[in-house]
């Protein structure tokens, strides 16, 4: 098995697990693409892992992570956070030089 290119966290974790049920057992996929107002955007859904994505399992979450995605996810870690305001899955990433202010967006 292939070294896991980020890690969860509990909170993370707990989140996708009562997410996952309602997403017929697909993994939740990440990737980062060119977008978003600092040059780089996280995608996070539930997803159909594609040819080349490195997969594992952490007790029953599955999760899948774009090959091509890989160098600027190396060392993140994915948390949750919650609340009445701004809840959502938070990344730390080494790899972020600047972030803009939705919080989903990175410069690198």
């Amino acid at each position: 098995m292939e070294a896991k290119p980020i890690e969860i966290t509990a909170k993370a974790k707990e989140e996708i697990r009562r997410l996952a049920p309602a997403h017929g057992g697909v993994p939740l996929r990440i990737a980062v693409t060119r977008g978003g107002c600092a040059g780089w955007e996280y995608q996070v859904a539930f997803a159909t892992a594609q040819p080349g994505d490195i997969e594992w399992e952490e007790g029953e979450i599955r999760i899948a992570v774009d090959r091509a995605s890989v160098d600027r996810l190396a060392g993140s870690v994915l948390d949750y956070q919650g609340g009445l305001s701004g809840a959502g899955f938070r990344f730390r990433n080494p790899h972020a030089r600047g972030t803009c202010g939705c919080g989903i967006s990175f410069e690198a």
